[in-house]
């Protein structure tokens, strides 16, 4: 039985205006991918390659990149389930068991990599020369504007991950401003988005990236998925005992109970998903083709995750 009430605590449904779409090479996209995390030895075992499997991770970016040429598509799904097992195994793992020097020591063997895949290299573990593959070939598909963006991406999830190690080994939790920004930046989202462009094969011209209403409107993406993330995964949390979500920041600073932080964290991602919505349609109304590429690749991400996530099995309480 569990003792945490982690399996008394209630998720409220989470919706968004804009309809799912699976990528018509959905099925070779996760076998492809699979298949290169154990060329790799990124998947080690059969148990490990059956949670993967269970939790969907090689669909998950045949949902939030519905069109797009195969090649470039599982390039972009191929990162994305890196980036999900360098959470697992590196900054969650390493943070918890203190040893921030061995993911400091991680961080800047990706930093290395992404600076130049193409440089020798010795020594690397297998999650590290996975990225050095990675980044070769989005060098190969990419403008060198977007390669520098998803290097910037990268930095921004380094700084998030480092902060998120030394609060965790130090065993305090963040206060809710800087787990805000911390999840923000460990979110991944900054360089994905940039993916969907390579996918879809367009790019938004950096004059408008740095447009306040494009940058708002990222961010609105950004915070939405991520605490819908939070929400969906707070009762696995709760029941690992791992302060790692907005609604059990929230309980832990601010006295409410962690189903009051749930249904908080909840009620923002609405808000949310409406400030995203209205700012989308008045961007459109400006009538500039790449813009509108923009845009509908940030709905298909939102709406993609979320019906990932009410297909996975990876935030099941006790798996």
């Amino acid at each position: 039985m569990d003792d945490t009430g982690a399996d008394r605590l209630v998720v409220p449904r989470i919706s968004f205006p804009v309809p799912a779409r699976l990528h018509p090479a959905a099925d070779e996209l996760e076998e492809r991918t699979l298949a290169w995390l154990r060329d790799f030895d990124i998947i080690r075992s059969d148990a490990e390659e059956a949670y993967l499997r269970h939790s969907t991770l090689g669909r998950t970016y045949a949902w939030m990149i519905p069109e797009g040429e195969t090649e470039r598509v599982l390039v972009a799904t191929q990162f994305c389930i890196w980036a999900t097992v360098q959470d697992d195994r590196y900054t969650e793992e390493l943070g918890l068991a203190g040893r921030t020097t061995a993911l400091a020591s991680h961080l800047l063997a990706c930093e290395n990599i992404a600076e130049n895949p193409h440089a020798p290299v010795s020594g690397h573990r297998p999650v590290e020369r996975a990225y050095r593959d990675l980044f070769a070939r989005i060098e190969q598909i990419a403008t060198p504007q977007q390669v520098l963006r998803i290097r910037k991406g990268m930095l921004h999830y380094s700084v998030g991950a480092a902060a998120d190690a030394a609060y965790t080994a130090a065993g305090i939790v963040p206060p809710v401003a800087e787990y805000r920004r911390i999840r923000h930046l460990i979110a991944h989202l900054h360089h994905h988005f940039v993916l969907t462009e390579v996918a879809q094969g367009f790019e938004m011209p950096t004059a408008l990236l740095l447009d306040p209403q494009v940058r708002n409107l990222t961010d609105l993406a950004i915070q939405t998925i991520g605490l819908t993330n939070d929400v969906l995964g707070c009762p696995r949390d709760a029941q690992r005992r791992h302060v790692a979500n907005l609604p059990m920041v929230l309980a832990h600073h601010e006295g409410c109970s962690v189903q009051e932080g749930i249904d908080r964290t909840a009620a923002e991602v609405t808000r949310h998903t409406d400030d995203f919505v209205q700012l989308s349609t008045h961007l459109r109304q400006r009538g500039i083709p790449v813009i509108d590429q923009y845009v509908r690749g940030l709905e298909e991400q939102i709406a993609g995750h979320l019906a990932w996530l009410h297909e996975t099995g990876r935030y099941e309480i006790g798996l």
